[in-house]
């Protein structure tokens, strides 16, 4: 007891820390550190998914590229054989000369020089004609490959139609039922 008659008093006793209550403890430093690292991992995360589609979408343009060059090549060699053998195909001159050589009965070198170069020409009106009808097979079974997905694409959108009406009805049903 005191001398004033207030009662006794004790020490509670303190911890002593040496931090100060502005001051971050270990814990929260811990957890600031774990939000940044996650944060940067975030960060990271999602640079890297920009870098893979980006990558992804040059993969598909370059591929689209290349497509397209390979469709101009294989028109350009469509294309090539037909005039390079068309302009060397003066088949009238050949046959021509071919028959006056004929008319006057004489079979000399210039005879066999005329048959060589006109067998030669028939050779290439027939490659000319083989590249012809081998691009119009291409290009119709082409067209037949196109007609087909067309008529594929609009089964399923027919299916997709009735479904949806299907779906419709039964809401209104449930929603008419409900009231």
């Amino acid at each position: 007891m005191d001398q004033f008659g207030g009662g006794s008093w004790n020490m509670i006793p303190t911890m002593a820390t040496h931090s100060n209550p502005t001051t971050p403890s270990n814990q929260d430093h811990l957890y600031l550190q774990q939000q940044q690292q996650f944060q940067q991992q975030q960060h990271q995360f999602h640079h890297q998914q920009q870098f893979q589609l980006q990558h992804q979408q040059q993969q598909q343009q370059q591929r689209y590229q290349i497509s397209q060059q390979q469709q101009q090549q294989q028109q350009q060699q469509q294309q090539q054989p037909s005039q390079s053998l068309a302009s060397h195909f003066h088949l009238q001159n050949l046959v021509e000369n071919l028959a006056d050589a004929i008319e006057n009965g004489t079979r000399d070198q210039h005879f066999d020089t005329l048959v060589t170069e006109l067998s030669s020409n028939f050779e290439k009106c027939q490659q000319l004609l083989n590249t012809i009808s081998g691009s119009i097979a291409t290009k119709a079974a082409t067209v037949e490959g196109q007609k087909q997905k067309v008529e594929e694409a609009e089964q399923m959108l027919s299916q997709r139609r009735e479904l949806i009406a299907k779906y419709r009805n039964s809401v209104e049903e449930i929603t008419k039922s409900d009231l």
